[in-house]
């Protein structure tokens, strides 16, 4: 029974991701027309330790093509113990629109709510100091904003190609998220503007509040936040920024437990949102997110509970096994299997200036399986004993 009911969310998750794509297909790198303004925008960026990647991220903020005399940028150095202080005070130097400031550390949600009170903007955009935007960048978003209603937009994050297959495994995962962020978005149901180079309307945080300063995922707290008050998050296919992803699969672990930490806290939090009032994002959204943690661990129970009560001739004679264990639940699993390749396939296809090699994209089916597996144990596992968190 629980076998079955496994596979009846999967299939029913991705059928509301297919009609999501068939009726949306052609709106995906539409933006709304630009009006002409050029609105005050300020720009966050809070830092710890990121010494070795600050000045470049400066540097694409500084080759934005947008007005300079419009633009000012909040560096807050979050008691850093490298050079990040100093990196960032060597452009300030240089360049008018670039204010540097320190203070004690005290998290990243403290960092961003320092340089949001200092900032003078219309609208604020939070950047992390390990990501770079492309010239377009805030061309592409602020059309977003012409409806009231929309108080924050999402950029395009990916990864930029040519590096390791840690690298490459995690680019084809960014070009899903963001795939599927799109689709989200459609529905009202945008989870999270990502650290780097989210855009917000200033007036947002008179509404709902600054950053939750003790939160794992502080990006992902606003977006509900926002959500919770029913205005409107939408996502941009266009507006490209890259960001720096772990190079072993240490940090990789590391960054995705805090993740789905963070995000099983704040789902939780927000709990009271399923109701009719909060539409798709409280009635689906927030409950498939419950589902699908609950959906991994039963397939994981399912998976065990076989290899432990399954005869040892019947573990070791593969070809016999695979022919004894065919049923109606392989079939489906193989169907699932089959659709969610094809669905990554559309993810990746979607971007034409990304180029993704197929043996990534074949490792990628496989890896994502053991990547999920290590996170959400880990992640179980640091709940249960209430482990802090830190940058």
């Amino acid at each position: 029974m629980i076998s079955y009911a496994v596979a009846f969310f999967s299939l029913f998750t991705l059928n509301v991701f297919i009609l999501l794509f068939l009726k949306h297909r052609h709106e995906f790198l539409k933006r709304p027309k630009s009006n002409g303004r050029f609105p005050m925008v300020s720009v966050v960026v809070p830092a710890y330790n990121e010494a070795a990647y600050i000045h470049e991220s400066l540097q694409s903020l500084l080759e934005l093509d947008y007005p300079k005399d419009k633009l000012e940028i909040i560096v807050v150095d979050d008691g850093s113990t490298d050079d990040t202080f100093k990196a960032a005070k060597a452009v300030e130097s240089k360049t008018a629109p670039i204010h540097v400031f320190r203070k004690e550390n005290g998290g990243k949600g403290a960092a961003l709510n320092f340089g949001i009170k200092k900032a003078k903007g219309e609208f604020i955009a939070t950047m992390d100091a390990d990501s770079y935007v492309t010239k377009d960048t805030i061309r592409e978003i602020l059309p977003y904003f012409d409806d009231p209603e929309v108080m924050a937009v999402s950029p395009a994050v990916k990864i930029k190609p040519g590096g390791s297959w840690l690298t490459e495994l995690q680019r084809v995962e960014y070009l899903m998220i963001l795939f599927s962020r799109k689709l989200f978005s459609f529905i009202d149901s945008v989870p999270v503007t990502p650290g780097p180079f989210s855009i917000f309307r200033t007036a947002v945080f008179d509404k709902v509040g600054l950053f939750d300063e003790h939160n794992l995922v502080e990006d992902q707290e606003i977006a509900l936040r926002i959500q919770s008050h029913n205005f409107k998050i939408r996502s941009s296919m266009t507006a490209d920024v890259y960001t720096e992803p772990p190079d072993n699969v240490k940090d990789l672990l590391k960054q995705r437990v805090r993740w789905q930490r963070g995000g099983f806290r704040n789902y939780w939090k927000y709990r009271h949102m399923i109701k009719p009032e909060y539409g798709d994002f409280g009635m689906y959204s927030i409950p498939m997110q419950f589902a699908t943690l609950t959906a991994f661990f039963a397939l994981l129970g399912i998976m065990l509970y076989t290899f432990i009560t399954t005869p040892y001739y019947v573990r070791y004679i593969w070809f016999e096994a695979f022919g004894m264990g065919v049923d109606l639940f392989t079939f489906i699993g193989a169907f699932v299997v089959l659709v969610s390749t094809l669905f990554l396939y559309l993810a990746v296809k979607s971007f034409e200036g990304e180029k993704v090699k197929l043996r990534y994209f074949v490792t990628f089916l496989a890896f994502y399986w053991y990547l999920m597996l290590g996170y959400n144990v880990l992640f179980l596992l640091k709940e249960i004993r209430k482990e802090g968190f830190s940058w």
